[in-house]
C-alpha cells in the first residue's frame, strides 16, 4: 500500500500544518464576519469542519490511488463534503455553539470552502501519484529494461567469481554472495567470509547472475534471494530488505516489483 504524501518527510507534514491552519484561520475570519457568532466560536465551528475535511482527505489518498476512475472520485468526494457539514452541523447545534437559521445563513459559505480546500487537495495528491508512477517507471527502466524475445542473447550465468587481492586471488562461488553493492566501476561482493572488491559494473552482474537466485533490488544493490528473511514498507515507495544475518538493504517501488515477480510471491 503506497504512504500518503503527506506524511513522507518532514517538509510536507509542515507544509500541510500550515495549510490546515491557513485555511482554518480563513474560513474563522469568514463566519465571523458574514455569520452571528463571534470570534472565538467561528474558530471552534471553523476547527470541527476543517479537522473532520482533514480527517476525510487522508483517508481518501488510498482509495483515489487505487481507483482512477474520474467520476468516482467526484461522487465521492461530494459525499465526503456534505457528510463533514453533517456532522459539523450536529456538533455545533447540539452544543449550542450556533443556531439552525444561522448554520443554514452561513452554508453556501462553507460548502465553498469546503469544495475549494478539498479540490486543492485533491490535486495535489494526483500530481504525486503521477510523479511517483513516472519514478518507478523509469527505475524499472534502469532494473529491469524491456528486451525484445527475439533478441535476447544467450548469457552464460556466473558459477563463482574470481577477486584479485594483493598478488592472490580468491575464488567465491556464487552462493556465498549474500549482496552486491554498487561502488562507481567497482562492486563490493559481501560474503560471511567478509567483502571482496571487484573491477566490474553492476550492469554485469545483472546479466550474469542466475535471475532465479540474484534480484537487483535498487540500482546499487543486488542481493541472493536465499538469503531474504523478510522484506517490510520503509517509507513512500521504499521497501526494507531484512536479510538471514541481520544486514538491511533498502528495496525501491520498482525492485520490490521485480522482486515479487522473480519469487512468485
Amino acid at each position: 500500500m503506497q504512504q500518503n504524501p503527506l506524511f513522507t518527510s518532514r517538509r510536507t507534514l509542515v507544509g500541510s500544518l500550515l495549510l490546515y491552519i491557513s485555511t482554518l484561520a480563513a474560513q474563522a475570519a469568514l463566519l465571523a464576519f458574514y455569520g452571528e457568532p463571534g470570534i472565538l466560536i467561528a474558530f471552534v465551528d471553523a476547527g470541527i469542519f476543517i479537522s473532520l475535511l482533514a480527517a476525510g482527505g487522508i483517508a481518501t489518498f488510498f482509495f483515489f490511488a487505487y481507483l482512477r476512475v474520474w467520476q468516482a472520485q467526484a461522487v465521492a468526494s461530494f459525499t465526503i463534503i456534505v457528510l463533514c457539514l453533517c456532522v459539523c452541523f450536529a456538533a455545533v447545534v447540539l452544543a449550542g455553539l450556533e443556531s439552525v437559521e444561522g448554520f443554514l445563513c452561513t452554508l453556501p459559505l462553507r460548502l465553498l470552502c469546503g469544495i475549494a480546500s478539498w479540490t486543492i487537495l485533491m490535486l495535489w495528491y494526483r500530481i504525486r501519484i503521477y510523479a511517483s508512477e513516472q519514478q518507478s517507471k523509469e527505475e524499472l527502466s534502469v532494473i529491469a529494461p524491456a528486451v525484445a524475445p527475439s533478441v535476447i542473447p544467450q548469457v552464460e550465468y556466473l558459477d563463482r567469481i574470481s577477486v584479485k587481492d594483493t598478488g592472490r586471488i580468491n575464488i567465491v562461488p556464487i552462493k556465498d554472495v549474500l549482496y552486491i553493492l554498487a561502488c562507481g566501476d567497482y562492486v563490493t561482493l559481501v560474503t560471511p567470509a567478509g567483502q571482496f572488491i571487484k573491477e566490474q559494473t553492476m550492469k554485469y552482474f545483472d546479466t550474469h547472475l542466475p535471475p532465479g537466485a540474484f534480484v537487483r533490488i535498487h540500482r546499487s544493490t543486488i542481493v541472493n534471494t536465499e538469503q531474504i528473511l523478510r522484506v517490510e514498507l520503509f517509507g513512500k515507495d521504499n521497501y526494507n530488505v531484512r536479510l538471514k544475518n541481520g544486514d538491511n538493504l533498502r528495496a525501491s517501488l520498482a525492485g520490490y516489483r521485480l522482486l515479487k515477480e522473480r519469487l512468485n510471491l
